[in-house]
């Protein structure tokens, strides 16, 4: 930890009243949640400098202010996800990725194994759904690296190839291969989707200004309105068969599960599914459209599990899955989720 970083934990102030916030308020804070990506656009970067001589602003009195990863820590990974999820709804929407001018950077420089064009000419609307979202994911990487600037990192290896026939052999018991028609499509991009909302929420306890909270808000809310999409889209296909007779549901289901065995054994993934819900005082037919635990509220995930289900492994490490080589920047293992399992639930 930096001496920068250490004078910021001493000297936590509100935003509004300019007064320190409470060291016992802070460890409160502190204790609400899990960290994950807090993201800033390029012309938020300015309220980190010298100015503040090192000192976390914090947003209200009411604001979560925690010490942490530095910014251009939290800005690259957060980029490495976003490389990875538009150069999978790039390829499949035009069958090319990201250009030259959008891939350099810091760290190792990789390319990109497997992917190809998907026919949505039987499913047009999938077609345009899928994209909408690639636009969206190529949009992202370009604000977080016109963010980061010089300190922005390279695209790191990709392999959807290999990681998706381990997803599906995990799964499915079966090689996977999203591309080759559009529900597949579908699936391979659940994989993705839940778990970058989670990412995204995690990461807003611990943003430090109003208006990188603003920022923030905006990319987490574009990724929750494609994970709902593609949880929608799947949903009113829950009983179609895939993979010989495994229906839509019951492979959601199974990936689901799959991610959890990944990132420890809290339950904080949720599938698909038909249920019933209670509403004053009777019960209602409902769906799983939207992941929540008992608040409403999105789960979160920290670098580290991430890095598990993205590795592909519940193992502390540092490449594996979907980044053969690794992710690139200062945040870029998994955790050991090994080590928080219940022996007793065998």
């Amino acid at each position: 930890m930096t001496d920068e970083t250490d004078q910021a934990t001493k000297h936590i102030i509100s935003a509004r009243t300019g007064r320190p916030i409470s060291s016992s308020r802070r460890r409160f804070l502190a204790n609400t949640g899990m960290f994950s990506a807090g993201l800033v656009g390029s012309s938020l970067l300015a309220a980190c400098s010298d100015d503040h001589d090192g000192v976390a602003i914090g947003q209200e009195d009411d604001a979560v202010v925690i010490d942490g990863p530095g910014d251009q820590a939290v800005l690259n990974f957060a980029l490495n996800l976003e490389y990875l999820e538009a150069e999978f709804y790039l390829r499949a929407v035009t069958g090319m990725g990201l250009g030259d001018d959008s891939i350099d950077g810091n760290g190792t420089p990789g390319d990109v194994v497997g992917g190809r064009q998907v026919d949505f000419s039987g499913e047009p609307l999938i077609g345009r759904y899928a994209a909408e979202i690639a636009a969206d994911e190529r949009d992202h990487v370009q604000f977080l690296r016109g963010a980061l600037g010089g300190g922005a990192v390279a695209r790191p290896r990709i392999n959807f190839t290999d990681a998706f026939n381990a997803a599906g052999m995990a799964a499915l018991g079966i090689e996977f291969d999203p591309f080759a028609n559009p529900l597949n499509f579908l699936i391979g991009a659940f994989i993705f989707e839940d778990v970058g909302v989670s990412a995204y929420k995690g990461g807003a306890q611990f943003i430090r200004n109003r208006d990188f909270l603003t920022a923030a808000a905006g990319l987490l809310g574009v990724e929750a309105y494609h994970a709902g999409l593609v949880r929608t889209v799947l949903t009113a296909r829950m009983d179609e068969t895939v993979a010989g007779n495994v229906t839509v549901e019951d492979v959601i289901n199974m990936i689901s599960g799959a991610r959890d065995s990944l990132d420890g054994d809290d339950d904080i993934d949720q599938g698909i599914s038909t249920t019933t819900v209670s509403l004053n005082g009777n019960d209602y037919n409902a769906t799983n459209i939207v992941p929540t635990d008992g608040n409403g509220l999105a789960f979160s995930r920290t670098p580290q599990q991430v890095h598990n289900i993205v590795y592909l492994t519940p193992e502390e490490a540092g490449m594996g899955g979907f980044f053969p080589n690794g992710t690139n920047g200062t945040l870029t293992r998994s955790g050991d989720q090994l080590g928080t399992v219940d022996s007793s639930d065998d």
